[in-house]
């Protein structure tokens, strides 16, 4: 990636002398800037263009070409990526659109250009994309007119690629605006060649670049996405991720209760978790993280101290500090003294400290306090917040960037109102200023949500799996040319992985049935038992709680006859041990298109779609990351002691999600969906047991 990212010499193809036109702004904008390296023109009619000497042809170039930026029509696009293979270039952006963003014969030209760029060795950029900025040295193959407003290029710690081209102008013409310093920004366009994920991951080795941005619409390198993020994570080089599409619309209906609930967003979402990713809704959002996240400071906690100037400004601080997770609890009382006996008599020692109005009279009370904030043992991060005092700034800003400077904790500033030029002093010294509390703490909250992320492992395979076992169920199965397994079949898949099934019975009629309930015990449950069956509950296909003959063989002959009305004659009978009751959960899992196999856990039972409260990762995960799914959950508060009822076996439900989750990995050629819908989750010490299974099997041509 070295030619593309750090180009020491820049062909533009079909350059024009117009600087105002697309095909002469990259010439005039590195004409502008100052680029470091070789600026040639490529047209075949110019002896000149922007005064700088011209070329007919790339083999009129003496020298190496590190990057060609493509300047022509979609159609002589991929004669240019061959004419550039031969003369030894290794990297071209395309900027011509017209191709699978149109039409058939569009999306046609785009594996044209695909081919060209594998059979040349060619890496492309794009096509459809804006180009890229490499502001450090000012290599700027790019037609962005966000570089027609005068900007000062500001260069720093933050990367950003984008696969949107207006998008990503807009994100680096606002971080440039708001003092964030960018190494990189990068769009994408169509990615004929070239993803978001492995230019990530290519600029996790500059040393320069500390925090990256992503714009993405959707995710082709699922693989290469977890691959950079678990670099990323062992950098301490957070990615931070738009990602649009996170309503359902997209979302599949299918048989399987895990396709409605992980859809792409929330199989997206889960595994950004999973590996570190932090995901954010917007502009100001990611603008806001890459700030704080640039001055390179990490959080031990969530405590947070607030001092202020305004009563109102810390109390609305705190109500958004506690919204983004953090904690801002009063201090005790020997640290309330020492506090008190800085701050005027009639301010408030606790937390949040308010310094009340004599902060514009005595602007040397910030300069206190923060150094008794800084000695608080029980203070992980500090907010100082300020409103106008730009007659005071001198003093402010100098407190607070000689306590930054004596501390490895982070301290953010909010400042509203004024010039703004107190804003940007602090951030140019490396603080991070906001505009707005809510702002501030979202910010923090995702600074210390990544600082306290949960270290990355390689999850060991359990103990006690027969994946032999599993495939047996599903080759005879595929014998008899089904591709979905009913209850018992499905159950017997999972028990291969040691999830524990409640013991059951498969029986043809109501004499085997009466029979099974003697050899199982009471009470039991009778099922219909069919592959063409998926959820036997909506169809009156279950019954539960039964203890006696009687009510066995009424069952039984009530849900035969009903198996005839739903035209299945040949269905059978399930009778099952009833479970002790306990907290119902879902584990699915599913192939999602661009991560593969993917483990889905969430509160289960009869209303699990209704309560939609589940969370993904990618397969296969330990009994940790299954623990932290399960916990996570926004009713994970019901896996604990609640009004008098003992926790529950949260070890066994974590040990379960893992296995299955390994059953996913192992047998991602074989497994499309699958339910294990309830695990029913008993009190702690007492177990797990899977009450009901469905299992879709993938197509095999």
């Amino acid at each position: 990636m070295r030619e593309l990212l750090y180009p020491r010499s820049i062909a533009v193809l079909g350059a024009s002398n117009d600087p105002v036109k697309l095909s002469g702004r990259p010439v005039d904008y590195m004409k502008r800037f100052g680029y470091r390296g070789r600026l040639l023109p490529i047209n075949p009619t110019r002896r000149t263009v922007q005064g700088l000497p011209a070329y007919r042809s790339l083999d009129e170039v003496d020298g190496d070409i590190d990057l060609v930026m493509i300047m022509l029509p979609a159609e002589r696009v991929s004669e240019a990526v061959r004419t550039c293979g031969k003369r030894g270039v290794k990297a071209a952006i395309v900027g011509a659109a017209g191709f699978a963003e149109t039409d058939a014969a569009g999306a046609a030209m785009q594996e044209e250009l695909r081919t060209a760029a594998a059979e040349s060795g060619v890496r492309v950029l794009g096509p459809n994309c804006l180009g890229m900025m490499s502001v450090a040295d000012r290599a700027l193959p790019t037609f962005s007119s966000s570089l027609d407003e005068h900007v000062e290029l500001r260069s720093g710690p933050v990367a950003f690629v984008s696969q949107s081209g207006a998008f990503g102008s807009w994100m680096f013409s606002e971080a440039q605006r708001t003092g964030i310093g960018i190494s990189h920004y990068i769009n994408t366009g169509n990615e004929v060649d070239l993803t978001v994920p492995e230019l990530l991951d290519a600029l996790l080795d500059s040393e320069q670049t500390r925090v990256l941005l992503a714009y993405l619409e959707g995710v082709n390198d699922g693989e290469r996405l977890l691959t950079a993020a678990r670099r990323a994570s062992l950098l301490d080089k957070p990615i931070i991720a738009v990602k649009v599409g996170r309503s359902v619309a997209g979302a599949r209906a299918a048989q399987s209760h895990t396709a409605s609930l992980a859809g792409e967003d929330a199989v997206f979402d889960g595994i950004a978790r999973q590996h570190g990713i932090v995901r954010v809704d917007g502009t100001e959002a990611m603008l806001d993280a890459a700030q704080i996240f640039a001055a390179g400071r990490r959080s031990a906690g969530r405590r947070l101290t607030a001092l202020t100037g305004s009563g109102g400004a810390g109390i609305l601080m705190a109500d958004a500090a506690t919204a983004a997770g953090l904690i801002v609890e009063s201090w005790d009382e020997p640290w309330q003294a020492k506090m008190a006996a800085v701050i005027p008599a009639y301010g408030t020692a606790r937390n949040p400290v308010d310094l009340t109005g004599m902060l514009v009279v005595e602007p040397d009370l910030l300069r206190r306090s923060l150094e008794v904030a800084l000695d608080h043992p029980g203070t992980d991060m500090i907010v100082v917040l300020l409103g106008n005092s730009d007659g005071c700034a001198d003093e402010f800003v100098a407190a607070v960037a000689d306590a930054h400077e004596t501390t490895d904790r982070p301290i953010v500033v909010v400042w509203t109102g004024g010039s703004g030029i107190p804003r940007r002093r602090l951030r140019d010294l490396g603080i991070p200023c906001y505009t707005d509390p809510g702002r501030a703490a979202a910010a923090l909250g995702l600074l210390a949500d990544y600082s306290l992320r949960p270290a990355m492992r390689q999850p060991e395979r359990p103990p006690r799996i027969d994946p032999g076992a599993a495939r047996e169920v599903i080759r005879q199965a595929r014998a008899a040319g089904r591709s979905q397994l009913d209850e018992e079949e499905s159950s017997r898949l999972i028990a291969a992985y040691g999830v524990r099934c409640a013991e059951s019975r498969a029986v043809a009629d109501a004499d085997a049935a009466v029979a099974a309930f003697a050899e199982l015990g009471g009470p039991v449950a009778v099922k219909l038992l069919s592959d063409r069956i998926g959820h036997k509950s909506d169809i009156g296909g279950v019954r539960l709680g039964l203890s006696d003959t009687e009510e066995i063989r009424a069952a039984a002959g009530d849900l035969l006859a009903l198996a005839r009305c739903e035209g299945v004659p040949e269905a059978r009978l399930l009778v099952q041990r009833m479970a002790e009751p306990g907290t119902e959960l879902i584990i699915g899992i599913k192939r999602d298109p661009a991560f593969g196999p993917v483990v889905v856990a969430g509160l289960g039972g009869v209303l699990v779609e209704v309560l939609a409260d589940s969370a993904s990762a990618a397969a296969p995960v330990g009994p940790e990351t299954a623990r932290h799914l399960l916990t996570g959950l926004r009713g994970g508060g019901l896996l604990g002691a609640v009004r008098g009822r003992p926790p529950r076996d949260v070890d066994a439900a974590a040990d379960a999600v893992a296995r299955v989750s390994w059953l996913a990995a192992d047998l991602a050629d074989e497994i499309a969906e699958l339910d294990v819908n309830p695990l029913m989750v008993a009190e702690a010490g007492a177990g797990a047991v899977a009450v009901d299974c469905l299992a879709v099997l993938t197509k095999k041509n």
